[in-house]
């Protein structure tokens, strides 16, 4: 329903035929840009048989000198140094190797197709594509500039129950696209940016200001469920630690499903209302009233963080101010319509990683000032609340495999009786482990709601055995109780079966 206005332009499809030609152009283009990826940052040594630990002592103030990292291997210490490498490589100032011309790289392709295992669901099948394309020039020493596009395109083939028409939706849009600078130690992006704060899987607490994707809902990883937002980044690195700060001059919303389509936060059949545990009137209501979306013209705020490489401990805190990019649907009495809410929020959080019980423990919060709610009253208002996370990260017998357990919680604070569910808990997490080789990987991610039952399980097979692309089996299964996500959804498990290309 929602698209960025003045950025991002949408066209429907008239057949499911313009997928069939996506697809055809898809697969050869990504086999020629194959190659054609570029690695600005040489210094790092990845061992396919060993992870490879950055030194501690590394002076991150030293800039981009072109002398090789001293590291070392240690198998015991994988958990908490490997996430010291993923920070340093986000960090990481050494300056590209300058280009006189751009580099173009296909850097995305998914195909997939989907049938809803319900026959309540409202749609049949589904079919899905997506291909990322980008241009990077490191056009001097310091200087370097990127620019991105992406195409989706969503087929949805109404069930027999539902009886509606099918619905088709394409829509192009712009990727990371930016002008950076590179320092001795610091670095500004100024254009579309995509920056993911926090540190658990799935559901960062911190993670408040980037713009969400749920057109696909929770079918896809988190940084597939992420959208670049126009943004100035500034980036000071002190010898283990960093200083991050982001302005969001111009608000976007996130991107919601179609109206028609089964993912859609509003169910205009059953008249539910995601998140909330609703009664007749409200479905009454909801079935009946015109649904309006009117994102706020405003700036989208700013956050601050500052993050540190410890011996033993991994830390970081932010400040933010702005709006969540997911909208609020609020009855209106005045105008008789149910409109989106984005309110304002100041957010203060933490995390924290550490080695312990054989792996990484990691521990994030956030404090929101203005969390909307729906009363019992049915009146909209904005509570304070609680978000956090604590996730156990294993890698079993020092292998390949990765266990990653996560216990997340939302309590609203001082609240008044409220549709919404006063306190969330579940536990979650995923493991993933190759095998055969390395040419096939299983995978499976879960939630269970430990308050309420609220279930999603997502178990998925993948041929791996052809470099950089996947051939992919899954099932998606809802289940739960009123008020929960499972239980919205409990009408969409689908099985899926495609293929995606990661350059």
């Amino acid at each position: 329903m929602i698209t960025q206005r003045a950025e991002c332009k949408a066209f429907t499809l008239a057949s499911v035929h313009q997928l069939v030609y996506t697809a055809l152009i898809a697969l050869p283009l990504s086999l020629g840009f194959n190659t054609a990826i570029v690695y600005a940052d040489e210094e790092l040594i990845i061992d396919d048989e060993e992870v490879i630990f950055i030194d501690d002592e590394i002076d991150f103030e030293s800039g981009g000198n072109g002398d090789v990292l001293e590291v070392e291997s240690s198998r015991s210490e994988s958990s908490s140094l490997s996430e010291s490498v993923e920070m340093y490589e986000s960090q990481s100032t050494t300056f590209a190797q300058t280009s006189s011309e751009p580099v173009i790289a296909l850097d995305q392709v998914q195909l997939e197709w989907g049938h809803f295992l319900n026959s309540q669901a409202r749609d049949k099948n589904h079919a899905y594509a997506q291909v990322d394309l980008s241009v990077e020039w490191n056009f001097s020493k310091r200087w370097s500039v990127r620019l991105a596009v992406r195409a989706d395109a969503y087929q949805g083939w109404r069930s027999d129950s539902v009886g509606d028409d099918d619905w088709a939706l394409s829509q192009l849009d712009y990727g990371e696209s930016y002008l950076r600078y590179t320092g001795d130690s610091q670095t500004l992006t100024l254009g579309a940016q995509q920056v993911i704060w926090g540190a658990i899987d799935e559901f960062p607490p911190t993670d408040k200001l980037s713009t969400q994707d749920l057109r696909r809902f929770v079918l896809d990883d988190l940084e597939q469920r992420r959208l670049a937002s126009a943004a100035i980044r500034y980036q000071k690195f002190f010898k283990n630690s960093q200083l991050d700060i982001v302005v969001y001059p111009d608000f976007r919303e996130a991107e919601l499903p179609d109206k028609d389509s089964s993912w859609f936060p509003v169910n205009r059949l059953s008249g539910e209302v995601l998140g909330l545990d609703t009664h007749e009137q409200i479905e009454f209501l909801v079935r009946n009233t015109p649904l309006v979306d009117d994102p706020p013209e405003s700036d989208g705020g700013f956050g601050l963080r500052y993050s540190a490489l410890g011996d033993s401990v991994d830390y970081a805190f932010s400040v933010q101010k702005g709006r969540q990019s997911v909208p609020y649907f609020a009855y209106n009495p005045l105008t008789n319509t149910i409109e989106s809410r984005y309110p304002r929020t100041s957010i203060v959080g933490a995390d924290v990683s550490l080695e312990g019980l054989g792996g990484t423990l990691k521990f994030e919060f956030a404090w929101l000032s203005d969390t909307p709610v729906t009363t019992r009253a049915g009146v909209y208002d904005t509570v304070e609340s609680l978000q956090w996370g604590a996730a156990l990260e294993l890698f079993p017998g020092d292998g390949d495999a990765r266990l990653n357990l996560q216990l997340t919680g939302h309590q609203l604070l001082n609240a008044p009786p409220v549709f919404e569910r006063d306190q969330q808990l579940s536990i979650n997490g995923s493991y993933e482990t190759p095998f055969a080789e390395d040419q096939w990987r299983s995978d499976i991610r879960f939630n269970v709601g430990l308050d309420a039952k609220d279930i999603y399980l997502n178990p998925e097979l993948a041929y791996i055995g052809w470099d950089g692309h996947e051939a992919y089996i899954e099932v998606h299964y809802f289940d739960g109780d009123k008020g929960t996500a499972g239980g919205f959804y409990r009408d969409n498990s689908v099985a899926t079966f495609g293929w995606r290309a990661n350059y």
